[in-house]
């Protein structure tokens, strides 16, 4: 008994070890293609001053320092579709994809963040 009682606790440890998060970080060009789709949500996770300065066209903002981020995502982010990431370098981009991701959420990251975006002469907007 002891002997199952060990391997099911390896098992159960050894699935959890390899349950990893995806998300697909991309180049600017693949944002882009991507973030015209009907079933994508481009969601950008900068401080609201960030935005304010520019930010991608139909962007959503929920800003990632928020400790209320996760709860914040899951209310107002529906399942069935993408979520396109992005942040200013980068950086809080995959943060907040590994939270999604890990809430079932199937999701892509800007791996430049809004930083490659502008150098890459994608347009931003203030609207």
């Amino acid at each position: 008994m002891k002997n199952i009682i060990a391997i099911i606790a390896c098992l159960v440890g050894f699935i959890g070890c390899n349950a990893q998060t995806k998300f697909q970080s991309m180049n600017t060009d693949e944002f882009e293609k991507i973030i015209t789709k009907a079933n994508v949500i481009c969601l950008d996770v900068r401080t609201k001053p960030e935005y304010e300065e520019g930010h991608i066209a139909n962007s959503t903002l929920i800003d990632i320092r928020n400790p209320e981020f996760e709860q914040l995502a899951l209310q107002t982010l529906p399942k069935d579709k993408t979520i396109a990431v992005y942040c200013r370098s980068g950086k809080r981009s995959k943060v907040a994809a590994d939270i999604l991701s890990k809430n079932g959420y199937t999701v892509v990251e800007l791996n430049t963040g809004i930083i490659g975006w502008t150098q890459s002469g994608k347009p931003l907007t203030k609207e």
